[in-house]
């Protein structure tokens, strides 16, 4: 009895909670349009850094030119998430006594680095995915006087990346940490687009075996969750009085389901949202991706489902896209998603409220809300 009277107690402490919220006296600015106006107004002076490498004023002239149409072009357009969260990251995590504002400006500094990264990375992703717009624009590497060079800008992109960092970070303490931040993410990020891109089902490959929800899980934690959500936070931390020093155990548990939340996502966007709502075209069901929308469906069909399944997942020829989408509405998937992500974001908020401080809760809880918003 007394056992069941502790459990009690604890599950309404954690209700309570859940509906009280959390006043601290940092103001929530992750979304607001001051805080991208702020961040907008470094990305000038990161790329006048940049240019300024002798690296590239002694080049021929075409060099930096290509470089920064190219950085421009690569970097146009999206909701500036994981940038923005090495300020707000900062702004709402470190104790107000020892906030300063120069290190807030370092902190938007290093969100476009990570920018780079992004710009980097997302390039690749397109060639790999055979993407054809990026963000309401035509892919980087689809346009004409670009084409298979785009490999090699890839690589430049991330040794931009690297060149600010040196110049700009090269004799701070923290250096070599966020080094080995930016360089483990490209690596996993990277591992993750491997698995991904080698993850595909199709008829002719029979591949089911790979169907399955742990190599799911294994590819958004690498591909989604180092790069959105754990180097922004631990980024962020360097710059917060001893944030090194914190556990930060259950807070990169907390990024990785962030990840997963992410791919839920951009899952059901690839199959529900039209080029005008998504910025681009979907090709999961064509390119045969290994999908939550897809293995939730395979875990709902009966024999004759999965017969249609297997013979048209996979396949570019639009009527068999057509009646994979067709069983996804028989099966009400868009239903079977809404319901798994308001128990899935239900679950994360009472996760968070158990974080040790203020600072950290309002954090991870403004990132879930941002993430929950990109669907409304």
């Amino acid at each position: 009895m007394a056992l069941l009277l502790r459990k009690t107690l604890f599950f309404n402490q954690i209700r309570t909670l859940h509906k009280t919220p959390v006043k601290l006296s940092t103001p929530i600015t992750f979304k607001s349009d001051i805080n991208y106006k702020k961040f907008d107004e470094v990305r000038p002076e990161v790329m006048k850094s940049l240019m300024s490498s002798p690296k590239f004023t002694k080049q021929l002239p075409e060099v930096g030119t290509r470089i920064k149409e190219m950085l421009d072009y690569t970097m146009h357009g999206g909701k500036r998430g994981t940038g923005l969260s090495v300020p707000f990251g900062y702004q709402i995590m470190e104790d107000p006594k020892y906030f300063v504002e120069k290190k807030l400006h370092t902190a938007r500094f290093l969100g476009w680095c990570l920018e780079f990264l992004q710009a980097s990375l997302q390039s690749a992703d397109d060639i790999l995915d055979a993407s054809t717009s990026r963000h309401g624009q035509t892919c980087w590497y689809l346009r004409p006087e670009v084409g298979t060079s785009a490999t090699n800008d890839c690589m430049l992109i991330y040794l931009c990346l690297m060149e600010v960092l040196q110049m700009n970070f090269g004799k701070e303490p923290y250096y070599v940490d966020l080094i080995k931040i930016i360089n483990d993410t490209a690596m996993y990020t990277s591992i993750g687009q491997y698995l991904d891109y080698t993850s595909s089902y199709s008829k002719e490959k029979n591949n089911f075996e790979e169907f399955n929800m742990d190599r799911f899980n294994a590819i958004a934690i690498q591909k989604a969750s180092y790069f959105s959500f754990r180097m922004p936070l631990l980024v962020s931390l360097l710059l917060v009085k001893n944030g090194k020093e914190r556990d930060l155990t259950e807070h990169i548990d907390i990024c990785f389901e962030f990840g997963k939340f992410l791919q839920y996502q951009n899952d059901y966007k690839d199959v529900y949202w039209d080029k005008a709502t998504a910025g681009k075209d979907g090709t999961d069901i064509q390119e045969g991706k290994l999908s939550w929308i897809a293995l939730t469906a395979l875990e709902r069909c009966n024999e004759a489902q999965r017969s249609i399944f297997k013979e048209y997942y996979g396949s570019k020829d639009p009527e068999h896209v057509k009646q994979i989408k067709q069983l996804y509405n028989e099966m009400q998937m868009d239903k079977v998603y809404a319901e798994f992500e308001h128990s899935f974001y239900e679950n994360m908020k009472r996760r968070i409220y158990t974080l040790p401080t203020e600072g950290e809760i309002q954090y991870f809880l403004e990132i879930l809300e941002v993430c929950r918003r990109r669907l409304y």
